[in-house]
């Protein structure tokens, strides 16, 4: 395309060779499967941080979320103001939990509470449904780079994937996450810079904004109908995707596998408490970069392109200066790989820790783990790869891959729920809860016309419902199986842990405060950013009806 200029693909190769670059550093030290896909559980909790932020900064928000804001304004913007109240959850409950078990993938649990078989469903349910949309999530920024680079989607596609792939094998998961670190702000530098020659673009900069958005709608992000069909209303909001990020950010090995990496719970916790500031902030900004588009097409008597999410990369190509044009389309590279990245390295662990070491090679040496587990990351690269070149002739099926997450995930969480909270849920019960609560997502989601928001509330409600009550009709676990698992002072172990507590009182009682601040802090940011919408909101419509 002529907009995207020789400097352009100048700045874009050299910022994709110093990624490369960065990643590679970091296999030099790796001896072990928990060096490669742990990183030695040395990464500081910061970094993890924004790595989770970077990964939820996908090339598919990167370029989504601002056709979702320029059709829609702020609507979805109550699908993430829940994330601080989820973030409360992980705190408390699932990572000491995770922690405190020392495990490489989460599924371990299951088995330790339920046995080998839950392990194994729960592991391969994870394979089949990140692995299908890793393709989907290489495709997607791959078609719209290729229309504003002028180059091909395949060429657009191996770039990506052969980067990605090459980094995440050489580095592990500390290439990933510090490769995420540098990706991150390349993103927000390019949705600033958007912001700042958009505004500027217009001739009454922000006033023109604000008076379109206000006349528009644009800033009605709370929807106070009690209509479950209503997709973004507020409740769907809270009730449905409070559960979908708990069990996202806490029951998918592709997010948690990064906290886990750090090297204590209170750093665990200071990854989640990044995401939970910042995530609500980082939605706002590339739905308000719509908003602004919106503005600007109007302006201008412009007519928007069919795939709205060629809006924003179009209008870099042919607004920004020749480099800078450059820097932000790495910025929608980046924030693809920082997306499969992360999604390969936890499909290799998955692939070798729940499957390859117990099934094909058990009691074989770290080194040959950790070839496995580089053999494993390729595979899945082109796996990703492979599918992602066919994923344009699958029309509808596409939807259907991105709604697996919605099915699976519920029901899920409701099984680690179980897990955690029931002394008296088995492995009949987790099972059958589990695939009953599938088939209720799928039911409620074919029959009943609601938000698909709710899907992870039927699904976790389900899950813990049948599978207690199925529990009912097989005995009880063992003693054994709850040690380590139970949130509860039942545990088998617990008079050892408050024995231990007694002699370590000062320190536990630090500890216990300073993550009892930190989730306050979360609720009281919550309120924060409720509060600042409903605000915005009353003002626009007050500024519009005022004239």
């Amino acid at each position: 395309m002529e907009g995207f200029t020789l400097f352009d693909t100048v700045v874009l190769i050299g910022y994709i060779s110093l990624i490369a670059w960065i990643g590679s550093r970091f296999g030099k030290d790796q001896h072990n499967p928990e060096d490669y896909f742990l990183g030695g559980r040395k990464i500081p909790g910061w970094a993890i941080g924004l790595s989770v932020m970077a990964t939820q900064a996908s090339a598919i928000t990167f370029i989504g979320a601002p056709g979702w804001g320029f059709e829609g304004g702020l609507e979805r913007l109550v699908t993430f103001i829940n994330v601080p109240l989820a973030m409360i959850v992980l705190i408390l409950v699932l990572v000491p939990i995770f922690h405190r078990a020392g495990i490489y993938s989460i599924y371990e649990l299951l088995e330790r509470r339920f046995g080998p078989a839950t392990r194994t469903f729960t592991a391969l349910l994870f394979l089949i449904a990140r692995g299908l949309a890793t393709g989907v999530v290489l495709y997607a920024p791959a078609l719209v780079l290729a229309v504003v680079t002028g180059w091909s989607v395949n060429l657009t596609i191996i770039i990506m994937a052969v980067l990605a792939i090459s980094y995440t094998v050489m580095g592990g998961i500390s290439a990933v996450i510090w490769t995420d670190v540098v990706q991150m702000f390349v993103l927000w530098l390019g949705a600033l810079l958007s912001i700042f020659f958009l505004v500027t673009s217009l001739p009454g900069g922000w006033g023109d904004v604000f008076d379109f958005g206000a006349a528009s709608g644009m800033f009605n992000a709370i929807d106070l109908s009690f209509d479950p069909s209503v997709t973004y209303s507020l409740w769907a909001g809270l009730f449905g995707g409070f559960f979908l990020h708990v069990a996202y950010f806490g029951t998918d090995q592709s997010q948690i596998q990064r906290v886990l990496s750090s090297p204590s719970v209170l750093d665990a916790q200071r990854s989640l408490l990044i995401g939970g500031y910042l995530l609500i902030p980082q939605m706002l900004l590339f739905l308000f970069i719509g908003v602004i588009l919106a503005a600007y097409y109007q302006q201008h008597g412009l007519t928007p392109p069919d795939d709205l999410n060629e809006l924003l990369p179009r209008y870099v190509v042919n607004a920004f200066p020749s480099g800078m044009a450059g820097l932000v389309i790495a910025g929608v590279f980046a924030a693809a790989m920082s997306s499969l990245d992360s999604a390969l390295n936890s499909l290799s662990a998955v692939t070798v820790r729940d499957f390859y070491s117990r099934y094909i090679k058990p009691n074989a040496s770290d080194a040959h783990y950790l070839k496995a587990s580089r053999l494993a990351t390729i595979f899945w690269g082109l796996y990703a790869t492979l599918f992602a070149f066919f994923a344009g002739n699958l029309g509808p099926v596409i939807e259907a891959v991105n709604q697996i997450g919605s099915w699976f995930y519920g029901a899920l969480l409701g099984t680690f729920l179980l897990a955690i909270f029931s002394h008296r849920a088995n492995a009949r019960g987790a099972m059958a809860g589990l695939i009953v609560g599938m088939c209720a997502v799928w039911a409620v989601s074919a029959l009943l016309d609601i938000s698909w928001l709710y899907n992870n509330t039927v699904g976790v409600a389900v899950s813990m419902s049948v599978g207690y009550l199925v529990s009912l009709t097989a005995p009880a676990p063992s003693q054994e199986q709850l040690s380590d698992v139970m949130m509860t002072e039942a545990a088998p172990d617990m008079q050892a842990v408050l024995a231990a507590r007694a002699d370590n009182a000062q320190v536990i009682g630090k500890e216990a405060r300073l993550t009892r601040r930190r989730c306050i802090g979360l609720f009281v940011w919550f309120c924060l950013m409720l509060g600042t919408l409903a605000l915005l909101q009353g003002w626009a419509n007050e500024w519009w009806a005022n004239g």
